[in-house]
């Protein structure tokens, strides 16, 4: 007995492949090409049997095969949900559903329509499995899970501007840029980094700004506020952007909610790129309980790309952090869409490890500039401890070009060599999440000796 029904025409096959490949991770679909016997019949038996059918509705919906199928779907009592692939009038007379539009989509799994799709779909038919982790996201643009490199001026090797020039000589992917330093850096400073930004993203990298309200913290600035804030959005190029943050949220969980959604709404008005919630709490017990339910009920009022959630908020130690991030997934996982989680300030490859597999997508460190990274133990060293380091583990045709390099100087050279080991980890990140070798990865980036001992200290990861 098949979850849905898939509608269509025939030329319009390749778009109902799509749409029930998305839809089969948690319901069962049903597509005419699995039909065995006579034709008619079967289809008749399939409508019939189905809990809802989902139509597709372009200028061949017309046709008798598609009107004939919807007229069965109508006798049956069944919730027709149409996609609206192109500019023609729906099929007669069955033109009164509720349509999603298709129009603009191109086959992106994170969509904001496939995500209204499901949403639909769910609220007839309870999902039969957790939403599929999701393997891209913005349009297929950024793979996931992913590390965005962040720049700061606060306690890092170098300024914006040089930090910036580094990633793009390394050509890294994606990065994460402060808003406070786009604001409050010397005139100069400020237009060397929109520059480097500007070089950055001509050349394909991807620009998240955050809200600023680290570096301000750390500064002890206390006069940062949203009006900094756009300054930074208007006057630099960016593919993303974090919302302006609420600090101090409210205790409440739905006045929290209600606190984000509005930060979103308010610093939407400055850009045209998707700008992305971030979730704070208490940091006491009663916070970290409240965190799953506020982290859906932002998901569930924005549908964004991402939520963020600060590392350090997740709780005391790694052990908490991880059950506390399982928590947050296992809450979104009742959602008939995947929702992609954020992690910020989290560069440590043993904490990445962890809490990938503990349910985060995406996270942003300073640690590829404040550290000397021991490629073969995936360990964190003093800046200055590089030279005990560089020979190991394998090279790659990159590294050895910057070691024929003698015009680079030491702090640029960590940096390139910091850089590189990202670029790989990345890389086998996401083909053992993609695997499900979530706990093979773990184990080799920590060097546990066996399974058995990283199940004994992350019970609800690793089982």
């Amino acid at each position: 007995m098949p979850d849905v029904y898939l509608i269509y025409a025939k030329e319009n096959r390749d778009t109902a492949v799509k749409v029930r490949d998305l839809l089969s991770s948690s319901w069962n679909v049903w597509l005419d090409d699995r039909v065995v016997g006579d034709f008619g019949t079967i289809i008749k038996e399939k409508i019939q049997s189905s809990k809802c059918v989902v139509a597709l509705y372009s200028s061949f919906a017309s046709k008798p095969a598609v009107t004939g199928e919807l007229s069965l779907a109508v006798k049956y009592d069944k919730k027709v949900i149409p996609l609206i692939l192109d500019d023609s009038d729906p099929p007669y007379p069955y033109g009164h559903f509720s349509y999603i539009d298709f129009r603009a989509w191109k086959g992106d799994v994170a969509a904001e329509e496939v995500k209204i799709l499901q949403i639909k779909v769910g609220e007839i038919i309870e999902p039969q499995s957790p939403p599929s982790r999701l393997e891209a996201i913005h349009e297929g643009q950024l793979p996931i899970p992913n590390v965005f490199m962040s720049v700061s001026s606060h306690e890092t090797q170098f300024t914006p501007a040089e930090a910036l020039s580094v990633l793009n000589a390394h050509k890294t992917g994606s990065i994460l840029v402060s808003a406070y330093d786009l604001v409050k850096s010397e005139d100069e400073e400020r237009k060397k980094i929109v520059k480097e930004i500007q070089d950055y993203r001509s050349q394909g990298g991807f620009v998240l700004i955050d809200s600023g309200n680290y570096e301000a913290d750390r500064m002890e600035d206390k006069d940062w506020t949203p009006s900094h804030f756009k300054e930074a959005l208007l006057g630099t190029p960016h593919d993303w952007a974090f919302c302006f943050d609420e600090m101090k949220p409210s205790k409440n969980i739905e006045k929290a909610i209600e606190e984000v959604v509005q930060a979103v709404k308010r610093d939407s008005e400055y850009t045209q790129a998707p700008v992305l919630p971030i979730v704070h709490v208490s940091q006491d017990e009663a916070g970290l309980k409240r965190l799953p339910q506020i982290v859906r009920g932002v998901s569930e009022r924005l549908r964004p790309q991402i939520i963020a959630i600060a590392e350090r908020e997740l709780g005391a130690g790694m052990v908490l952090r991880a059950r506390t991030m399982k928590k947050v997934r296992t809450e979104l996982d009742k959602l008939s869409y995947y929702q992609p989680i954020h992690l910020l300030g989290t560069g440590n490859p043993w904490s990445i490890a962890v809490l990938v597999a503990a349910g985060a997508d995406t996270f942003d460190g300073l640690e590829w500039c404040r550290f000397s990274i021991d490629r073969e133990e995936n360990r964190l060293h003093h800046f200055q401890h590089f030279d005990f380091f560089r020979k190991s583990g394998d090279r790659t045709p990159f590294l050895n070009m910057v070691d024929a390099a003698p015009d680079i100087k030491y702090a640029g050279r960590v940096a390139l060599y910091n850089l590189e080991y990202y670029k790989e980890f990345g890389v086998m990140m996401r083909s053992m999440i993609a695997t499900k070798e979530a706990e093979l990865f773990a184990i080799g980036i920590t060097r546990m000796s066996t399974a058995r001992e990283l199940r004994k200290l992350f019970p609800e990861i690793f089982s």
